[in-house]
C-alpha cells in the first residue's frame, strides 16, 4: 500500500503536506504546460476527448445500474436473541422537531430491553434540551454535549458513543421517520455477512412534490438510493454512506476510532475509512422518510457543505489511496474518484464548459462562420445527459414516486445550479474549512406523524 499508515487516514484537520497530491498536481500541470506549448489545439482536443471518454464510461455504469434489479425486501422475521442496539440522534436548535421525531422513533420494531436511543443535544441549546427532557424515559436517553470545538455533528456522535452499549449503531436526523423494521433488517444483513461494517437504508423525501426544487432533489435521491447505491453494494465496492439511516457494526466503528469531528461530510469519510480496513458496505430496503430542503438559499448552503466535505474526504483519502492493498485497494481508489472526484468535477465545470460552448457557437453564428459540432462531442453529451435522466426515471419508479417523472426534462437545469455551491465550497475550504452550515428542518407543511399523547416518564440524562 502506498501512502501513510492506516491509522493516519481520514482526519480533515491534518495540515501535513500530502506528498501524493503534490506529485500528481505537479505532473498534471507540467504535462498540460508542455502540451499547450507544443500544440495548444491538439492538447485541447486530447483533453476534450478524455473528458468525453470518462463521461461515456460513467454513463455506461449508471445505465448498467438501471439494469441491475433492486434487492428484494429484507427478511425481518423474528430471531431468538436480538443484539443490543444504539440509536444516535444528534440535534441542534431543533426543538420544533422533537415531538414528531420521538413519536417516530417510538415506532421502531425492536425489543425495548435491547434498545437505547440517545437524543444528543448541545449544551448551548436549552430549548431542544427542554423538549427532549419532557419525553425521555424507557429506551430514550438525553445526552448533553459540552461546549467545545469544532461544534459539529460527528463530534456529538463521538461524545455519545462513550456511553453507548450497543453492538450495532445507527444514526437518525431530526426530520427522520424510519421504517419500523429498519433495525431488524440491518441485523439480518450483518448476520448474513460478517464482513459488513455498515449498511445503508434508502432515504426518501416525503415532501418531494412541494416545488420545483424539491422535485429535483427527490429525483436525485431516488436515483441515488434506489438505483446507484444498491448497484454499488451489489458490486461489493465502497460508496459514500448517507448522513442518516446508516447502520454500523460496533467493532468496525471502534476499529476506525469513530467519526472525524472536523469533516463536514463525516458519512462519506467514514465509508472509505471502513473500506481502508477491509470492511464491506451493504444495502437494506426499509426506507427512511425525510424532509427535502424547499428553499433555494437553504439548499445552496446545505449543498456547499456537502461539496466541501467531499473535497475534505478526497484530500484525506488520497494520503493512502490504495489502502488496504490488493484488489480491495484498487477498488477503493477507483470509487473515490468516481463517487467523490467526478461529482466535484461535474458540479464545478459542467456549467462553465457548457456556457463556453454556447458562447463559442453563438460567436461563430454571429460572425457568419460555419458551425461544426464534432460528432464525438454530440455523442458523449447525448449519452451523458440521457444516462442522468434515465437513472432519474428508474429511481422515481422504484421509489414509487411516478409524479416526479414530469420533472425529468428539467434535470439538466438543476445540474447547472450545482456550480454555485461548489464554488462556495472551494472558497470555504480555504477560509473556513470546518464550519458546519446547519440546515433548518420543519419547514414543510406536511406533518409526518402526530406528537405523543403524553410525556414519557423515568428520565435518563447523561452529561459531560
Amino acid at each position: 500500500m502506498a501512502g501513510e499508515p492506516l491509522e493516519k487516514i481520514g482526519y480533515a484537520d491534518r495540515t501535513a503536506p500530502n506528498t501524493i497530491m503534490q506529485v500528481l498536481t505537479f505532473l498534471l500541470l507540467t504535462g498540460l504546460a508542455l502540451g499547450l506549448a507544443l500544440s495548444w489545439s491538439k492538447t485541447l482536443l486530447n483533453i476534450t476527448t478524455a473528458i468525453a471518454v470518462i463521461s461515456v464510461v460513467y454513463a455506461a455504469l449508471r445505465l448498467t445500474a438501471c439494469l441491475k434489479r433492486k434487492p428484494l425486501n429484507s427478511d425481518v422475521t423474528n430471531m431468538d436473541n436480538w443484539p443490543f442496539y444504539t440509536v444516535l440522534v444528534p440535534l441542534f436548535h431543533e426543538a420544533n422537531m422533537v415531538p414528531q421525531l420521538m413519536a417516530a422513533l417510538s415506532e421502531l420494531d425492536y425489543p425495548k430491553d435491547k434498545l437505547e436511543i440517545f437524543m444528543i443535544c448541545e449544551a448551548i441549546d436549552p430549548e431542544t434540551i427542554n423538549e427532549v427532557r419532557k419525553r425521555v424515559g424507557g429506551s430514550f436517553h438525553l445526552v448533553i454535549v459540552p461546549l467545545g470545538s469544532p461544534q459539529t455533528k460527528p463530534r456529538a456522535l463521538n461524545f455519545a458513543m462513550q456511553r453507548a452499549r450497543g453492538k450495532f449503531v445507527t444514526i437518525y436526523d431530526a426530520e427522520d421517520v424510519p421504517h419500523p423494521s429498519q433495525l431488524k433488517a440491518a441485523i439480518r444483513a450483518f448476520k448474513a455477512n460478517p464482513k459488513l461494517g455498515a449498511v445503508q437504508a434508502p432515504l426518501d423525501y416525503a415532501n418531494a412534490d412541494t416545488n420545483a426544487l424539491t422535485r429535483q432533489f427527490g429525483l436525485e435521491y431516488a436515483a441515488l438510493f434506489h438505483v446507484w447505491v444498491p448497484f454499488l453494494a451489489a458490486m461489493d465496492v465502497p460508496f459514500p454512506l448517507g448522513g442518516t439511516s446508516n447502520h454500523m457494526r460496533r467493532t468496525a466503528l471502534d476499529e476506525i476510532e469513530g467519526w472525524d469531528s472536523h469533516n463536514v461530510t463525516e458519512d462519506a469519510d467514514l465509508s472509505f475509512r471502513l473500506a481502508a480496513k477491509s470492511w464491506r458496505l451493504g444495502y437494506i430496503t426499509p426506507p427512511t422518510q425525510e424532509e427535502a430542503v424547499s428553499d433555494f438559499d437553504a439548499w445552496h448552503y446545505q449543498r456547499s457543505r456537502w461539496m466541501k466535505g467531499f473535497m475534505q474526504t478526497w484530500q484525506c483519502h488520497m494520503r493512502a489511496p490504495f489502502a488496504p492493498g490488493g484488489w480491495r485497494g484498487v477498488a477503493r481508489f477507483v470509487m473515490i474518484q468516481i463517487t467523490l472526484g467526478l461529482t466535484l468535477i461535474n458540479a464545478l465545470f459542467h456549467l462553465p464548459v457548457m456556457a463556453g460552448v454556447a458562447i463559442y457557437y453563438m460567436h461563430q453564428y454571429l460572425a457568419g462562420q460555419a458551425i461544426i459540432i464534432p460528432f464525438p462531442f454530440l455523442v458523449s453529451l447525448a449519452i451523458s445527459y440521457g444516462a442522468g435522466m434515465v437513472i432519474g426515471v428508474v429511481g422515481a419508479l422504484r421509489a414509487n414516486k411516478p409524479a416526479l417523472l414530469l420533472s425529468v426534462p428539467l434535470m439538466p437545469l438543476y445540474w447547472f445550479t450545482l456550480c454555485g455551491p461548489t464554488i462556495r465550497a472551494v472558497w470555504e475550504l480555504r477560509r473556513n474549512p470546518f464550519h458546519w452550515h446547519k440546515t433548518e428542518h420543519g419547514i414543510a407543511t406536511q406533518t409526518l406523524l402526530k406528537a405523543p399523547a403524553k410525556s414519557l416518564i423515568n428520565p435518563h440524562e447523561y452529561y459531560s
